[in-house]
């Protein structure tokens, strides 16, 4: 996994000095090596987290004719397929998958990326023709943002390495705070938190020349046409697949392991294959001791069953304690890092995970896109949680904006309405508002967890791979409908029978639980809060009702959980704004 950038102006020559800064923006996302590409009208940059072929691996890379340059980031697990069935029209110089993706688009084109098994953002510059091809993996697990304004193309893995080549000062974009606000769970990955920045979004390419940018979709995850037939040994099989495929490797590869049935499930396939990779569990004070009956989704103390996993499994394993006394820093640090804004409280876990396993490891599997694409989350059992987008919203955040935008909640509830219409859906049944919700979480929810993961990993150097991201996976979850994964009032009932007896009972049948949080902080969330408004409150006015947030600081006052994560977003959005000179 790498940083990429590059900018391409047409009509002129681009400066060094920018690209410098765009790569050196970049560096926390690749430790082990960096380069530029200059050319007329384009520079191309890089820097590289070396976990396949070190010694050959360096990007950017050129093909033999010198006509096209490629800056890759990600991870193609069928690379050495595709290696093979490209032999006869290419002489391959080193053993890293970036050369493979290169030799794939100029050889199949627009088409290379429907073979990609494997989590992906590149960019390919066509030297002969003076134009620019880009695209993203299925469900976006690798970033791509981008700006195009002037007749000019600025891209990068991240936002935060465009804003340091822009000569203006960064401008919120309003539309995408507001949602921030009201709907975080959805937020940040159809449009970037700042004015004239765009994701591109997954499953989709780039084309860039004279005539501007042109954006077209090459494929989707889409939930048509289940067929409820795929037996549990299949699933079986295609997720010890996806795993094997997920431990290629030239460096330490570690794993997140809660104590849920996703990250077990990757640790038992990993032993099937003959890998014990250690395991990283977070654990916050007292955590034995939190009230877990008043939780919407981290419901019960994962750590006895993150322990049950690693002794049933012989995993080594590091518990990794968040120190509480330093909380105040740790959230500054993470409105710096996710330039899309903190959307849950468990990025703090995803904070410490990550800088713990970057010491030892450079890459490690997550349990992300399982409960996306298996009807993982216990919400869409209850017919009252998905009458409409609305409801998903209200359970789980209590939006603070400002009185002028008071009706926020339903407009957002007809946008996410239109949305899941114009891809065929409805919200007229049980069984069709299932299916609806499901596609929101894919397609918004999703996103923004997967963003968060890459982030917050690239921040210490460290490549999250996500084994239920499989494509192969993936093909087997959409035949597989709400009827089966739900049933008997069980989530992602087809993948826990796929794992009886492959992982220990009592996990096999646990409750889905989330990433665990701090239940402790509220009154340093308090502080903080009441803090950072008296510093930033009239720059955030625009935005947020400052009395109700200030009510909620009140050193006397209770808070439950959404009131908590509601401080939680107003700190990080201070910092945020802070941080980057944001223009609101």
């Amino acid at each position: 996994m790498c940083g990429v950038g590059g900018i391409v102006h047409l009509g002129g020559a681009v400066e060094r000095s920018r690209l410098v800064r765009l790569r050196d923006a970049l560096r926390h996302r690749g430790p082990d090596g960096d380069g530029i590409h200059e050319a007329p009208h384009v520079g191309l940059v890089h820097t590289r987290l070396a976990l396949v072929d070190p010694a050959g691996g360096a990007q950017p890379i050129t093909s033999p004719d010198g006509r096209y340059t490629l800056v890759y980031n990600g991870e193609v697990y069928n690379a050495a397929e595709l290696r093979a069935e490209l032999a006869d029209r290419w002489t391959f110089r080193t053993r890293c998958d970036a050369e493979v993706v290169l030799a794939a688009y100029v050889s199949w084109g627009r088409t290379a990326p429907a073979r990609f098994n494997g989590m992906f953002a590149f960019f390919v510059w066509d030297a002969v023709t003076a134009t620019g091809f880009a695209a993203r993996d299925l469900l976006g697990v690798k970033p791509f943002v981008y700006s195009y304004t002037g007749g000019e193309l600025v891209f990068a893995s991240e936002a935060k390495a465009i804003l340091a080549v822009q000569a203006a000062r960064p401008r919120g974009r309003i539309t995408a705070l507001v949602e921030y606000l009201a709907a975080p769970c959805y937020s940040g990955v159809e449009t970037p938190m700042f004015e004239y920045l765009e994701y591109l979004a997954p499953g989709h390419l780039l084309h860039v020349d004279r005539d501007g940018v042109r954006v077209e979709r090459w494929g989707a995850h889409d939930l048509h046409g289940a067929t409820d037939d795929v037996p549990a040994a299949e699933l079986l099989a295609a997720l010890e697949r996806a795993v094997t495929r997920c431990l290629i490797a030239d460096a330490p590869v570690g794993l997140f392991l809660s104590g849920g049935l996703d990250s077990t499930a990757l640790a038992a396939a990993a032993r099937r294959a003959g890998a014990t990779l250690p395991g990283f569990t977070i654990a916050f004070a007292d955590q034995d001791q939190f009230d877990y009956r008043r939780s919407r989704i981290v419901i019960a103390d994962d750590e006895p069953f993150a322990a049950l996993a690693a002794t049933e499994l012989g995993l080594p394993r590091e518990i990794i304690h968040a120190d509480r006394t330093h909380l105040a820093a740790d959230l500054e640090h993470l409105a710096r890092t996710n330039d899309a804004l903190p959307a849950w409280e468990q990025e703090l876990a995803q904070h410490h995970l990550a800088r713990a396993a970057a010491r030892t490891c450079k890459a490690v599997l997550v349990g992300d896109a399982a409960d996306e694409t298996h009807y993982g989350y216990h919400f869409l059992l209850d017919p009252a949680a998905t009458l409409s987008p609305r409801c998903v919203l209200v359970r789980f955040a209590v939006p603070i904006v400002a009185p002028a935008l008071a009706d926020v909640t339903a407009q957002l509830d007809a946008r996410y309405r239109a949305l899941t219409e114009a891809a065929g859906h409805s919200w007229d049944t049980p069984t069709a508002r299932t299916l609806a919700t499901t596609w929101l979480v894919v397609h918004r929810w999703l996103p923004r967890l997967l963003h968060n993961g890459d982030i917050h990993a690239m921040a210490h150097g460290l490549e999250a791979r996500v084994p239920f991201a499989d494509t192969e996976l993936l093909a087997l979850a959409r035949r597989i409908g709400p009827a089966v994964a739900l049933a008997g009032g069980v989530e992602k009932a087809a993948l826990r029978e796929a794992l009886r007896g492959v992982v220990p009972e009592l996990i096999r049948t646990r409750r889905k639980s989330a990433l665990p949080k701090d239940q402790a902080v509220a009154a340093i969330y308090q502080r903080e809060a009441t803090r950072l408004l008296d510093d930033t409150g009239d720059a955030l006015a625009s935005l947020v009702d400052l009395a109700a947030a200030r009510e909620l600081c009140a050193s006397d006052r209770p808070l439950d959980e959404r009131e908590r994560a509601t401080l939680f977003r107003m700190i990080s959005l201070a910092h945020w704004q802070r941080t980057y000179a944001v223009q609101l």
